[in-house]
């Protein structure tokens, strides 16, 4: 009697173990297919992130062409006006110069000795100087 206990219990037990089994194959199946979709979701996730990024690179590098060109024009524009203002200030300065020169030159030319006038004398002092 002992034996076809310990064989239906094994019976039951073997049982269990291919139900537990079974069991565990679907979960298993179960478990891959949501591997296999979450895996296709992150490659779609990463296709799309790889291409903003490579969008934003490309905005970058224009960006940074477009820094470098107004960089250079702002450079040109204030060694432009730092020409200017040295031309004006050499013009201004020959200016002065020349200006000077004449003003010089009118007075060599006019020479014009300024007399002071003549005091008038009042008359004490008239009476002095004739020795009154």
């Amino acid at each position: 009697m002992m034996k076809k206990t310990t064989l239906a219990v094994a019976f039951a037990l073997s049982m269990t173990l291919v139900g537990c089994n079974q069991q565990a194959t679907a979960d298993l199946a179960v478990c891959k297919s949501e591997l296999a979709r979450t895996q296709a979701e992150v490659s779609t996730a990463k296709a799309e992130i790889e291409a903003k990024v490579a969008g934003l690179e490309q905005q970058l590098a224009a960006a940074n062409q477009q820094l470098e060109q107004f960089q250079a024009t702002a450079a040109d524009a204030a060694k432009a006006a730092a020409d200017q203002a040295a031309a004006l200030k050499a013009k201004a300065v020959a200016k002065t110069t020349a200006a000077k020169t004449a003003v010089k030159q009118a007075v060599q030319q006019a020479d014009i000795q300024v007399q002071q006038p003549v005091k008038q004398m009042t008359t004490q002092e008239k009476a002095k100087a004739a020795g009154f």
